[in-house]
């Protein structure tokens, strides 16, 4: 747009009342800003229970059982309810149901402060699950209109947003509980959710107004989206391709493993371990950004995404080579989380990119609940390897998904009419 057009278009909306450029521009940093924050503290309120749950096992009474228990369930309630938001977004504006969601988060995680035995902390866990579900689909669904320009960066930022959490959270919890018991350093975590949470009915649902359709139409509405979605090549495959990777995702095989993989072949106590395992999550965070602001700058995201999977799996075989903390491998690990960490944020933004504004909720809802609900299924396949087999045997197995995931995306086409939205 030229500069006389972009000033008469700039009158124009001040004379029927839109929103100015500037308002806009506010706006969009505003949200990105509250929903990233948001994302920053729901991974928090997991990574917090790592320092916590030991603390409160033996005054509830539960053992490593039911701290497994806990983890599978947190894994199945929260990533698979994430494949119902693309139909709700037909009856609630999404930047509702995100609020409203982590405010359930925050008076949840508050309310862990009257906990008194197990099953009553499943049933928190289970609603604060709940209640952050709508994070990732809703949260890059309403990022992902917001910067159609610039997709990958903002999805990016909202997703190292989360790495973030997680990286910080146990740092955290650790630091409260040197000033507080283990209850009010939930509801002081808890508190900061709920204040974010009600801060987000701020921000507006750039998708339109509410639809003065019935409710039968709506349904049906839905339902056809993911029939779409699912017919979608692009959008299929690129699901898939988050799902083939067996690490990557800011928890589970990286977070379960590599400490006492450290530990065994570098002789290293768990605290050191942990040390080494925040240099990788240091490369999660930095590598990603840097991947996601070149993708958009050439466009091929795909060809990016492959290149990143390839050299995901080389860094993996090497990682297992190292007899020792040299600076290879200290490089080696910090490349293998920028890379690793790469896979998710660049294939949210091939799905932001690959679906039409119709389909936009129902292709991240179907996105996030194929490639997060493999994650529990690959950290069982690795454990059961790296016990029968070996840590090296484990590694070279995570490194094959990274090659079967070149291979499905293969079948993705950046260039065909289906590939552009509308």
């Amino acid at each position: 747009m030229t500069e006389p057009a972009s000033a008469a278009a700039s009158t124009a909306r001040l004379q029927t009342g839109a929103p100015t450029l500037e308002a806009t521009l506010r706006q969009k940093r505003l949200a990105l800003g509250l929903i990233s924050t948001c994302h920053v503290l729901n991974h928090l309120q997991y990574s917090i229970t790592s320092v916590i749950f030991p603390v409160m096992m033996t005054e509830l009474g539960f053992g490593l059982v039911g701290l497994g228990f806990i983890s599978a369930l947190s894994s199945f309630v929260g990533q698979g309810l994430q494949v119902i938001y693309g139909f709700l977004s037909n009856f609630f504006r999404r930047t509702t149901m995100l609020a409203v969601g982590n405010a359930v988060v925050g008076v949840t995680a508050m309310s862990q402060f009257f906990v008194g035995s197990f099953p009553q902390l499943i049933a928190a866990r289970v609603a604060i699950d709940a209640g952050s579900s709508p994070q990732h689909p809703l949260g890059s669904s309403i990022l992902s209109r917001y910067f159609p320009q610039s997709r990958g960066w903002a999805l990016t930022f909202h997703h190292s947003a989360g790495n973030l959490g997680s990286f910080l959270g146990p740092a955290a919890a650790s630091f409260a509980l040197l000033y507080m018991s283990w209850r009010g350093a939930f509801v002081l975590f808890g508190l900061l959710s709920l204040i974010m949470g009600l801060a987000l009915f701020v921000v507006r649902d750039q998708a339109g107004g509410a639809d003065p359709s019935g409710a039968r139409t709506k349904a049906r509405a839905g339902f056809d989206a993911y029939v779409q979605c699912l017919k979608n090549r692009n959008i299929l495959f690129t699901s898939l391709v988050l799902m083939a990777g067996a690490a990557g995702r800011g928890t589970g095989v990286n977070m379960t493993y590599l400490v006492p993989f450290f530990m065994k072949q570098f002789g290293v106590s768990a605290s050191s371990g942990g040390f080494i395992l925040t240099l990788m999550q240091t490369g999660g965070l930095i590598g990603p950004m840097l991947i996601a602001w070149f993708s958009d700058r050439t466009g091929k995201r795909a060809a990016i995404t492959q290149a990143t999977l390839f050299l995901s799996a080389i860094m993996t075989v090497l990682l297992v080579q190292h007899a020792g903390l040299t600076i290879l491998f200290y490089v080696n690990l910090i490349l293998y989380g920028a890379f690793v960490q790469a896979r998710g944020a660049l294939t949210q933004t091939m799905i932001g990119d690959f679906a039409t504004p119709e389909l936009t909720d129902a292709a991240f809802s179907i996105y996030y609940f194929v490639g997060f609900i493999s994650g529990p299924v690959w950290t069982l396949i690795i454990g059961y390897v790296m016990e029968h087999h070996g840590f090296a045997s484990a590694f070279y197995t995570a490194a094959a998904t990274y090659l079967a995931g070149m291979l499905l995306l293969a079948f993705v086409k950046e260039d065909g009419p289906s590939a552009k939205r509308a």
